[in-house]
């Protein structure tokens, strides 16, 4: 039912000019829609770096966050097959693109070549449990860039873009997982200002290990922040937090 978030561990996969983000270039802020007509994508100010144009994805491009989202999953399967997407989840991204138009609690990226998607960035607005007092931050998940255009800096771009959303809604800070084999991701994030905090250490039984049937009481316990994609993610955490005492 939900694309769990183990999925999406080490999804923020980076190909691209590896070569340090620089300060947020203004131009590439996200700023108020200047043109909105037939479903238009809104521009994210004056195109720059180029022919290569960034703007939110829009619901006429679910079809480029697919092919843009399986392409960097398949590159991180390689890394460790743990990562490789269940049947259905065309369906479960396609949610969670819906709520984020919706409620705007995160951002999903595009970067064209004319007509051609090229690059992909998709952050998540994140809340973990009551039980700890610093719960409120914000989740990189994707982060990918199409060969034709690596070398460009468009890496370096999308994600300076994505903290300026991320500085701008007030948080306090950006996290990502990152597969550890993972090197020049780890490089990419490292020069970028990043640095790893935690590890996940896992042990394999030996045996495969299906999806299953969802357990509604784990659904319900994770939901504030623990499965990334699911659509009832913030709402449910919403409820939780307005039950807490002030």
């Amino acid at each position: 039912m939900m694309l769990r978030r183990t999925i999406l561990r080490g999804a923020t996969a980076v190909w691209g000019n590896l070569a340090s983000a620089a300060p947020v270039d203004l131009r590439c802020r996200l700023t108020a829609p200047q043109r909105r007509s037939n479903g238009a994508a809104d521009r994210i100010g004056p195109a720059s770096a180029g022919s290569i144009d960034l703007r939110p994805a829009a619901a006429g491009d679910d079809w480029a966050v697919r092919g843009l989202f399986v392409a960097l999953h398949s590159h991180n399967a390689t890394l460790d097959p743990l990562f490789a997407l269940a049947d259905g989840w065309e369906t479960t991204l396609d949610e969670h693109l819906a709520r984020i138009r919706e409620d705007r609690a995160g951002i999903t990226l595009l970067a064209w070549r004319a007509s051609e998607p090229v690059g992909l960035l998709m952050m998540d607005s994140h809340v973990d449990s009551p039980l700890f007092r610093f719960r409120r931050w914000v989740e990189l998940l994707a982060l990918y860039v199409a060969p034709p255009v690596r070398g460009t800096g468009l890496a370096d771009r999308l994600l300076r873009v994505g903290v300026a959303w991320a500085h701008a809604r007030g948080a306090a800070r950006v996290q990502l997982y990152v597969t550890a084999s993972n090197e020049p991701a780890r490089r990419f994030y490292a020069r970028g200002g990043f640095r790893p905090v935690q590890e996940i250490w896992r042990l394999d039984l030996g045996r495969p290990a299906p999806g299953g049937e969802p357990d509604a009481g784990c659904e319900a316990v994770h939901a504030s922040g623990h499965h990334l994609l699911s659509p009832t993610q913030h709402r449910l955490a919403d409820e939780i937090e307005r039950d807490q005492p002030a």
